[in-house]
């Protein structure tokens, strides 16, 4: 093999691992984040033969989104904070500046969903959430997804799913 292409293997190499790196700290980073906010949902019960038991979860502001923005004009959803920590859509935002008390950015992206078809849907954290197998008695009565949230730097908004609740908006263990 020549010195050439084992620098192009190499360098490919580093590319991957280095994106792979990137994403590991950047998740590593939205998980330290102390900002938990409830976004309420659809529950859709599939099961899958290789991934086993697994809950796909449909935000409803993920659809209020879908109805006010068609196109990636907007970056941020911004959100109000209630006392119980639920969230409820405010407006969409291209901005970082501006938030009233209580309000919070929600950073979302457009995605296809290979699932039921080929139509777009808004992404937000995660849309699905996967549990062991034989506990999914335990999430039927799930009606929120616990999201940690970054509030600050270039991730501001950016949001991943750690868990469900029930309507007594605790976490389901």
């Amino acid at each position: 093999m020549s010195k050439l292409k084992l620098y192009i293997i190499s360098a490919n190499l580093l590319l991957v691992l280095g994106v792979f790196f990137f994403n590991i700290v950047k998740n590593e980073k939205v998980l330290n984040s102390d900002e938990i906010v409830l976004l309420e949902f659809r529950p859709v019960d599939p099961r899958s033969i290789m991934q086993g038991d697994y809950m796909v979860v449909e935000f409803d502001i993920s659809n209020i989104i879908q109805r006010k923005a068609k196109s990636n004009e907007y970056k941020y959803c911004v959100v109000q904070i209630d006392k119980e920590r639920v969230a409820s859509f405010v407006r969409l935002t291209n901005s970082k500046e501006g938030l009233k008390k209580n309000e919070m950015l929600l950073r979302y992206s457009w995605g296809r969903n290979g699932r039921w078809g080929k139509y777009k849907h808004v992404y937000i954290g995660a849309d699905s959430y996967f549990f062991q197998e034989g506990t999914g008695y335990k999430y039927e009565q799930a009606r929120y997804g616990m999201l940690k949230v970054v509030t600050e730097g270039n991730l501001i908004g950016t949001c991943n799913l750690v868990g469900l609740c029930g309507d007594d908006k605790q976490l389901i263990k």
